[in-house]
Parts: structure tokens; sequence; C-alpha cells
């Protein structure tokens, strides 16, 4: 992923993401429209780079965009929870959830 380039938004129904970047530096945004969740209508967002590495977990049913900030090489890492399956996963267009990347 190429610094500056922008991926959003997508979300898991049953996946559970634990994501880690290996090298370069990621900008995570996770919305939260679950009506029966106390974040629900909340933007979070997170730098994770090998100077801030952690696992970021995103729950099913969250939304979820990248952003690539490092001028190197941004590379993200998914332990998912489940096999892949692209019948279970949610995209919506870039401009229908409202956030000034």
């Amino acid at each position: 992923m190429g610094q500056g380039y922008i991926k959003a938004w997508k979300r898991h129904r049953k996946m559970t993401l634990n994501l880690v970047v290996p090298t370069g530096e990621i900008k995570f945004v996770l919305f939260d429209d679950r009506l029966d969740s106390t974040t629900c209508g909340q933007f979070f967002s997170i730098h994770l780079s090998r100077n801030n590495y952690q696992r970021l977990t995103v729950p099913p049913l969250v939304w979820m965009g990248v952003q690539g900030v490092s001028e190197d090489l941004n590379m993200l890492l998914n332990i998912a929870s489940i096999p892949h399956d692209p019948e279970e996963v949610d995209q919506c267009d870039f401009q229908e959830i409202k956030y000034l990347w």
C-alpha cells in the first residue's frame, strides 16, 4: 500500500480481524454503526507501525478504512478468526461514511 492510498469502507459480518503492521505505517479508522453498541456513531483512529507496534482487534460489524502513511512499503498483516469468505463481507462507497482523511 503506497503513501496516501486510502481503502475504505469494509466490514465483516462474522470475522474478527487481528491486525499488525510489520513494516511501514498505516492509519486505521474504525466506524461503529451497531445500534446496540455503546460506541454507536463514533470513529476511532490509530496509527500502527514499528514505532507503535501493537495488535488492533476489530470485531464483526465494525466498518474499517486504512490509509498508507509511510513513504516506504506499508504492510498489513491480518490474523483472522476464520478463513476468508467473500460472502460475509460488506463494502460501501468511500463517500457513504463521512470521515475527513
